[in-house]
C-alpha cells in the first residue's frame, strides 16, 4: 500500500502559483488547483480557504520574495545608479525569451481582470508602491550623486513604469538583447 504524500503548504502554494501564473486568476478553476496540488477540495479549503483566499496567499508570497530581493539589491552597492541597474538587469531573464513568457504574476493578474476584486487590487497597488518607495529611498539617499535638477521622485516613478512595461511586454517573448537595450536607455535617466 502506497503511503500518502505528506502535506507541504509551501509546495502546495508553489503549485497553485504556477497554475494561476499559467491560466490567470480568472481562468483558473478549483479543479485546476486540486490537480496541481494533489489536494482534494475539502483539504484545499481547510488549508487555504476558497480560491480567492488561496490566491491572496500566493500573491502575498510572490510579492514578498520580489520585495525582499529588491531591498537586498537596492541597499547594496556604491551608488543608487549601480544598485538600480543591477536590480533591473536581474529581471532580464524574467521578461525576455521563453523563460520570460510568463511575465509577472502581479502584472498578469491586473491585466486579466483579477484586479477587479478589491482585495487583489489593494495587494497589487501596495506591492507597486513598495517597490517604488524602495527606489525613491535609494535615490534620495544618494541625491548628491545627481544634478541639481534631478527629481528622485519622478525618476523612481519612471523606473517603475519601465519595470511594469517590460513585464507586460514579456508575454511577447522579446529578445534579451532588446530588453537590455531598453534598460540601458532607462539608465540614462540616472546619468
Amino acid at each position: 500500500m502506497a503511503r500518502p504524500r505528506s502535506f507541504d503548504p509551501d509546495e502546495a502554494l508553489d503549485a497553485a502559483r504556477d497554475v494561476f501564473w499559467q491560466k490567470g486568476f480568472q481562468g483558473t478553476s478549483l479543479d485546476d488547483i486540486t490537480a496541481a496540488t494533489g489536494l482534494a477540495k475539502p483539504s484545499l479549503y481547510a488549508a487555504f480557504g476558497d480560491k480567492n483566499a488561496l490566491f491572496l496567499k500566493v500573491l502575498d508570497r510572490y510579492h514578498a520574495r520580489i520585495v525582499a530581493n529588491a531591498e537586498r539589491i537596492l541597499n547594496e552597492g556604491p551608488s543608487a545608479r549601480d544598485a538600480i541597474e543591477r536590480w533591473l538587469k536581474g529581471f532580464v531573464p524574467f521578461c525576455s525569451g521563453i523563460k520570460g513568457s510568463r511575465g509577472c504574476l502581479s502584472v498578469n493578474t491586473a491585466a486579466d481582470g483579477g484586479s477587479d476584486q478589491k482585495e487583489i487590487r489593494k495587494r497589487i497597488e501596495r506591492f507597486n508602491r513598495k517597490l517604488e518607495e524602495l527606489l525613491r529611498e535609494r535615490l534620495h539617499a544618494d541625491r548628491a550623486q545627481f544634478s541639481e535638477t534631478f527629481d528622485p521622485d519622478a525618476a523612481a516613478h519612471t523606473i517603475m513604469a519601465i519595470y511594469l512595461g517590460l513585464m507586460v511586454l514579456a508575454k511577447e517573448v522579446p529578445d534579451a538583447a532588446r530588453v537590455r537595450a531598453t534598460l540601458d536607455q532607462a539608465m540614462k535617466l540616472l546619468a
